[in-house]
């Protein structure tokens, strides 16, 4: 009986050593194991999300920053076209409204001039001409009014020649040149 006893109260000593052992070490280990699992999630996930996140933060500021310098870039570039264009386009006007008065200043000077000088050429010839018609009516009228009424014949001929003057003049230079 003792040792039937003994046997009992080993096996239920040993049963429940055994369990509480058990429960224990499930329990340190479960503790240990949700620690562990826990530390090396939480690691992994905050490298992970540390790397996604400035990947991200990398990118969108590189983003912005090209899309700052970009439209910076842009937006001088188009000032100073839109001032190059400008100032071009006045320049233009302006050396257009010059040159088109210096020419009509020009073109007027030289008209006025060539006219000058062809209307004073041109008086200058008529008056000549007239002049010279005039003269010349006027000495062979006198000279037909001096001639004797006994060279009948040399009268006629001088009135022909006076009155073929009067109606073509343009005959005189001839006659002045002979």
């Amino acid at each position: 009986m003792h040792e039937a006893l003994h046997e009992a109260l080993h096996k239920a000593l040993h049963e429940a050593l055994h369990e509480a052992l058990h429960e224990a070490l499930h329990e340190a280990l479960h503790e240990a194991l949700h620690e562990a699992l826990h530390e090396a999630l939480h690691e992994a996930l905050h490298k992970a999300l540390h790397k996604a996140l400035h990947e991200a933060l990398h990118e969108a500021l590189h983003i912005e920053a090209l899309h700052e310098a970009l439209h910076e870039a842009l937006h001088e570039a188009l000032h100073e076209a839109l001032h190059i264009e400008a100032l071009h386009e006045a320049l233009h006007e302006a050396l257009h409204e010059a040159l088109h008065e210096a020419l009509h200043e020009a073109l007027h000077e030289a008209l006025h001039e060539a006219l000058h000088e062809a209307l004073h050429e041109a008086l200058r010839t008529e008056a000549l001409h007239e002049a010279l018609h005039e003269a010349l009516y006027k000495a062979l009228h006198e000279a037909l009014h001096r001639v004797p009424a006994i060279f009948p014949i040399a009268s006629t001929r001088a009135s022909a020649l006076c009155s073929h003057l009067i109606f073509y003049p343009f005959f005189l230079p001839y006659i002045l040149s002979t």
